[in-house]
């Protein structure tokens, strides 16, 4: 597969509808300039709620597939039924497999306006259930080892729920070394997600 180094086409990457990248964007710029294929992923817990940010994503996604890049579209068909607690107040309703199963059509139907599923250059698909239905509960508690109940703890959310005396679930703690560990599966170079998701995709980073 060509990779395009053509460095507008780079600067019109890095310069529109990113915030910031980590740990540098001239790290990140280098590595595109040089010709090296990347992977990278955007995950996607199927939640029935598509909004404007899914859409920016995946239109980012889809830069990187035009210059020639890896990208993988992953769908939390797992971490779907958990649910994300960033940013909430309460704990979120479970998603059952049959809604989070039809949900997951819907997103990929947005994502084909987007991504090209075939073609010199596809994107991948990939599903999180497909390898946590499989984990032991031994592996469960090998990946927890890696992190801290205090790291967690000192999540805005978490905190601002300990302060308003709500209660904090213990599969709640799990959500972000499940997403972390997604990276870890997909050996993926890069991920994109929203700024809401830092938390998260830096635990990724870690594993």
């Amino acid at each position: 597969m060509k990779i395009n180094t053509d460095k507008n086409a780079i600067e019109q990457f890095l310069s529109h509808g990113i915030e910031r990248v980590l740990p540098t964007t001239e790290g990140l710029k280098e590595k595109l300039l040089k010709g090296e294929r990347i992977s990278a992923y955007l995950g996607m817990d199927a939640t029935g709620q598509l909004h404007l940010g899914h859409a920016l994503m995946m239109s980012k996604l889809a830069e990187l597939q035009a210059l020639g890049h890896h990208v993988i579209l992953l769908i939390g068909t797992f971490t779907s039924i958990i649910g994300d607690p960033t940013d909430k107040t309460a704990a979120r309703v479970q998603q059952t497999p049959e809604q989070v199963k039809e949900y997951a059509k819907n997103y990929l139907k947005l994502a084909s306006r987007f991504l090209s599923f075939d073609g010199e250059n596809p994107c991948e698909v990939r599903y999180n259930g497909d390898w946590y239905s499989k984990m032991t509960f031994e592996e469960v508690i090998q990946l927890s080892s890696h992190f801290t109940v205090q790291q967690m703890l000192e999540r805005d959310m978490f905190e601002k729920r300990m302060k308003e005396d709500k209660p904090i679930y213990l599969h709640e703690f799990f959500y972000p070394l499940m997403q972390g560990y997604d990276s870890v599966v997909l050996d993926v170079d890069l991920e994109i997600g929203g700024n809401d998701q830092t938390f998260n995709m830096l635990a990724g980073r870690d594993l």
